[in-house]
């Protein structure tokens, strides 16, 4: 009878847990799904937009005639910069204040714009990896910037880095170039571009219509 009644108890004890597994899982699904399903519809806003006209040439420097900032492992090999490390560190090339762009793009200081350093790279023997980064460093601090994995070949290739800019002309800040190695390595750079665009962004009634 005791054994009866045990056993008895055992499955109904085995049937709840399983129904509050089964909840359970069921909560966690719907709450990862929505989750996810915000994420996606905010995707847009978190991203880098569109460009809403061709990108323009703002700057292009080139060795010989432009000089970058730093000279640590760096110097010129034919017609292009070479760059070594032997640690890891971030290696600045060419800065630009921002009231430069609105003298070059008067429109720039109107709205969302972009920014694109665009370059030619080859690497060799980047043991850990590095970046090709082009950021914007504001008066009082705060440094925002946007990179791209540079490879390991010695094949020279496009690399771009784009920037969603929001100009401030209260605070004007400084556009900057450069690279980050995260060990050794070297890498070669040429024809260095930063462009310009006014940006295409996401209608925020859109984002919001999607989530309601």
């Amino acid at each position: 009878m005791l054994l009866h009644r045990l056993r008895s108890e055992g499955v109904m004890f085995s049937w709840w847990d399983e129904l509050l597994s089964s909840i359970e899982a069921g909560i966690k699904a719907g709450i990862e799904s929505g989750l996810q399903s915000i994420a996606d519809t905010l995707a847009p806003l978190l991203q880098v937009p569109e460009p809403a006209a061709p990108f323009q040439r703002v700057a292009l420097f080139r060795p010989g005639i432009d000089h970058p900032i730093s000279g640590a492992g760096l110097k010129t090999e034919g017609a292009a910069w070479r760059i070594e490390s032997h640690w890891p560190q971030t290696v600045p090339l060419f800065e630009m204040p921002e009231a430069h762009l609105w003298l070059e793009v008067p429109s720039a200081q109107a709205g969302d714009q972009l920014l694109l350093c665009r370059a030619l790279v080859k690497t060799a023997a980047l043991t850990e990896g590095a970046q090709l980064f082009l950021s914007r460093a504001q008066t009082f601090g705060w440094t925002f910037s946007r990179t791209v994995s540079l490879e390991g070949d010695r094949d020279w290739h496009i690399c771009e880095v784009p920037f969603h800019l929001k100009p401030d002309p209260q605070t004007p800040g400084f556009i900057k170039i450069g690279v980050e190695f995260m060990g050794r390595g070297v890498i070669w750079l040429r024809d260095i571009e930063l462009l310009h665009a006014p940006a295409k962004l996401t209608p925020i009634t859109d984002v919001m219509d999607r989530l309601l």
